[in-house]
């Protein structure tokens, strides 16, 4: 379930948009020795919980979808609106992207976090 729950969140980072994100942020993190863990609020985490299977829905359908694309135009263009549900699913839960990057970012690293996570979504 670990890692179900942590490829949900790593995909769901890179239809996101987190990529590019992360790319600019690199030479910041480099820097730091040790990054202190992240805090958040319950009711994110309970957020972040709830909306994955609205995310796992998006990314069924579509990986569906991107396996019947005819060419690179068609796949990229399925994938854009894949994008944009998964964005928009977010928003309508109630969370911004950027909480949402954060705490998907977090649980590659805090065992003790995507422990509490997949707590909430079993």
């Amino acid at each position: 379930m670990k890692k179900t729950l942590l490829a949900a969140a790593l995909s769901s980072l890179i239809a996101l948009g987190f990529t590019a994100t992360a790319t600019a942020n690199e030479g910041e993190a480099g820097m730091q020795t040790q990054q202190a863990p992240m805090e958040f609020a319950q009711t994110d985490l309970q957020t972040f919980a709830s909306v994955q299977g609205d995310l796992d829905t998006i990314r069924a359908d579509y990986s569906a979808r991107l396996e019947a694309a005819n060419d690179q135009e068609q796949a990229a263009q399925l994938q854009q609106e894949a994008s944009q549900l998964m964005v928009e699913a977010v928003q309508e839960a109630g969370m911004d992207i950027e909480t949402y990057n954060n705490i998907a970012l977090a649980l590659q690293s805090d065992p003790e976090l995507r422990d509490k996570v997949s707590a909430m979504l079993n």
